[in-house]
């Protein structure tokens, strides 16, 4: 389980806080989104969890294991993190990308071994793109490319997976693809996956758990079905819409 406890976060220089005591659980085998528009503090939580900023007050814990004094090594170990944009400075194979997932069970002077090589292997066979292995990253789709991070995090056999808007830049078949394998891969691999996302139509219909955040606070959290209703939307998003069913799916549409 990951618990995240009264988190508050402001810039170094600014006495405004970001995050204004931000709580909530993510439980194993579920796939649990930070759901808000531009701007409430989606990213930042994100950062805060990851370790790569650092909250002022509050607690992070893993495990019932508070992460505030681990070691960057150790925190890689309980944590695998997919970016939202991530351009490589080096025309590195989809197989590199994958086995620097690795990098924490290496050590500095050591070279990958054996079991490593078997890991991004299972990495990309898992995610279904194993016949990329030895094409440039920078050669592929950006579908192909969130993929391949998706895989890099896998083969890093962290408890805990968070993907910062993983479905930004891509069209709408692949937004679909990407999110059903992440969801497929936190119930399979039993895996603790948090993510955020601004689309409360995506978060519906993936997400086993919704955390809804706006200006930096908790609005609200629970099962999609009970937490997006209209009078929440309208709350957050500041838009009219309504609340329909098709095929026992519940989505929103704008009034216009």
């Amino acid at each position: 389980m990951l618990e995240v406890k009264g988190v508050y976060f402001k810039h170094k220089g600014q006495n405004i806080d970001v995050l204004k005591g931000v709580s909530f659980n993510a439980e194993k085998s579920f796939l649990t989104t930070i759901l808000g528009p531009n701007g409430s503090g989606k990213s930042t939580l994100f950062k805060c969890i990851s370790g790569l900023w650092k909250y002022y007050k509050g607690e992070v814990k893993v495990d019932g294991v508070s992460i505030d004094n681990l070691s960057f090594k150790k925190r890689a170990r309980l944590f695998s993190v997919v970016p939202q944009e991530h351009e490589p400075p080096f025309p590195y194979s989809v197989f590199d990308v994958v086995l620097m997932g690795r990098a924490s069970y290496i050590g500095v002077f050591s070279s990958p071994g054996k079991r490593d090589y078997e890991k991004a292997e299972e990495a990309l066979n898992t995610v279904g793109i194993g016949h990329l292995k030895n094409i440039p990253y920078t050669k592929i789709s950006g579908g192909e490319r969130q993929l391949t991070l998706i895989a890099r995090a896998i083969a890093q056999e962290a408890p805990v997976m968070l993907l910062d808007e993983p479905t930004s830049h891509l069209d709408f078949k692949n937004q679909i693809n990407i999110l059903k394998k992440i969801k497929e891969i936190a119930k399979i691999g039993g895996i603790t996956v948090v993510m955020t996302l601004h689309d409360p139509n995506l978060a519906g219909f993936f997400s086993d758990k919704v955390v809804v955040i706006n200006s930096g606070s908790k609005v609200a959290d629970g099962p999609p079905e009970e937490i997006i209703t209209e009078d929440l939307i309208k709350k957050v998003y500041d838009i009219e819409i309504k609340k329909a069913k098709i095929d026992g799916n519940s989505i929103i549409c704008p009034v216009l």
